[in-house]
């Protein structure tokens, strides 16, 4: 058998370039979302981060006291406890929130194209886009962090980072493999 003969160009799903392979991966369903017990354990550091900083609160009493030693180092020592107790719950409530967004983000790829869900119950931020109308798929350092975005040939766009995605790199390259393109980085 020669290399020509393992070649079948009437293979369901071989029009337009795309192969046998990749059109049964393609019409394999997977949903990628991120893992329920890392959103968990996000608001569970945020519910410790309260304790935490309500502790560091009450550090602010036993530095002060006796009142009879006060001093300047004494005083500086509370105000740093008091502000790093402060900080602490305030990060309460942005990682709860960060926790439960990234528990509704998910990205389903299908036969049809992919479809992302983006959004929250209350702001739903859905798009589909079809594998044949995905132009490109980009990666982006912003800062700390690497955004990655899906392009359209109509112009639609989906945009995510890694702090949508616990592990964004694979989703955009599973979204390439898919679209047979590759991951480009801009």
């Amino acid at each position: 058998m020669s290399a020509s003969d393992s070649i079948q160009p009437n293979q369901a799903g071989a029009i337009a370039g795309i192969t046998g392979q990749l059109a049964i991966e393609r019409a394999r369903p997977v949903v990628l979302h991120n893992s329920r017990i890392i959103c968990w354990l996000t608001m569970g550091m945020g519910i410790c981060s309260m304790f935490i900083g309500l502790c560091m609160m009450l550090m602010i009493f036993s530095v002060l006291s006796p009142i009879s030693a006060i001093s300047f180092m004494r005083v500086l020592a509370a105000a740093q406890w008091g502000l790093g107790g402060f900080m602490m719950c305030v990060m309460c409530p942005a990682l709860w929130k960060w926790g439960t967004r990234m528990l509704s983000f998910n990205v389903k790829l299908d036969g049809r194209g992919v479809d992302f869900n983006l959004g929250t119950k209350k702001k739903p931020g859905e798009l589909f886009i079809p594998w044949e109308h995905v132009a490109s798929v980009q990666q982006k350092p912003v800062g700390n962090v690497q955004e990655f975005t899906i392009l359209g040939t109509d112009g639609s766009r989906a945009t995510y980072s890694s702090y949508t995605f616990f592990r964004a790199k694979r989703v955009a390259r599973m979204i390439a493999e898919r679209a047979g393109l590759t991951v480009q980085k801009v």
